[in-house]
């Protein structure tokens, strides 16, 4: 699992199925399995516009989908594309929407894991800085009051 959430597909393999899917584009209709094969590509790829994009695609095949097993993979994969962007709040959703139907899936509850590590370790990682902002904003005000009590 932490091997697809940290390991960057090579971009050749991207443009493979970029043009895979643009030639399909131009034809009229994109394949489900081709949208999906694209989008899986973006959200491995290491730019944060192509996450974006994955996501999207992602997005789309799902809310045209009527399969639930289908359903179900493209939540998932919409949860990694929205880790990938350290929106863990909103991967976590698409975990919880899947562990509602299948509580009992490995994979979405080794996932859940991983993001709820990332966001702990994160957490504390904020808390530092918005502390260390405080004390810039303190010594900013600290000194503005300075400055205004020996203009008077």
């Amino acid at each position: 699992m932490e091997g697809i959430l940290s390991s960057a597909i090579d971009p050749q393999e991207i443009m493979k199925f970029e043009k895979k899917y643009k030639k399909e584009e131009v034809m009229g209709e994109v394949s489900s399995t081709t949208a999906f094969e694209y989008a899986w590509c973006l959200i491995r790829s290491r730019y944060s516009d192509d996450w974006r994009q994955g996501f999207s695609l992602l997005k789309g095949l799902y809310e045209k989908e009527r399969d639930g097993q289908a359903k179900r993979d493209y939540l998932y994969y919409m949860a990694v594309a929205k880790y990938c962007l350290k929106e863990y709040e909103e991967a976590l959703k698409f975990c919880d929407g899947i562990l509602k139907v299948q509580p009992k899936n490995h994979q979405v509850k080794e996932l859940k894991g991983i993001i709820n590590k990332k966001m702990r370790g994160e957490g504390l990682l904020g808390m530092a800085v918005i502390g260390g902002a405080g004390l810039v904003v303190g010594l900013g005000v600290a000194v503005i009051a300075a400055v205004a009590a020996t203009r008077k």
